[in-house]
């Protein structure tokens, strides 16, 4: 059985994520920023805000105990389950470029 730690993928070629399904912890960035320097900031809701360090502009997010906030149940094994609510997580929040 191939047990899987971590997803990691793009949205649209536009937005890179990283789950952590052990630490339960997703990781967003603009996809062409990827590499840019940032300053992080917490939000009021607990996440954790990426911003240019040249501009200021939002290129980044990282959100904690995601499934336990935003998934129902157990984290399923299945990689589509799991982009499905992200995909959701993700419109509803306003991230994607």
């Amino acid at each position: 059985m191939v047990k899987v730690d971590t997803i990691e993928g793009t949205v649209d070629d536009v937005l890179w994520y990283h789950y952590d399904i052990a630490s339960d912890v997703l990781y967003l960035r603009i996809a062409k920023c990827r590499s840019t320097s940032t300053v992080a900031e917490e939000t009021p809701d607990g996440f954790i805000l990426l911003r240019r360090e040249d501009t200021s502009e939002v290129v980044g997010m990282t959100a904690a105990s995601w499934w336990k906030r935003f998934g129902t149940g157990a984290v399923p094994d299945s990689m589509s389950t799991i982009e499905k609510v992200m995909g959701r997580f993700i419109h509803a929040h306003k991230f994607a470029a």
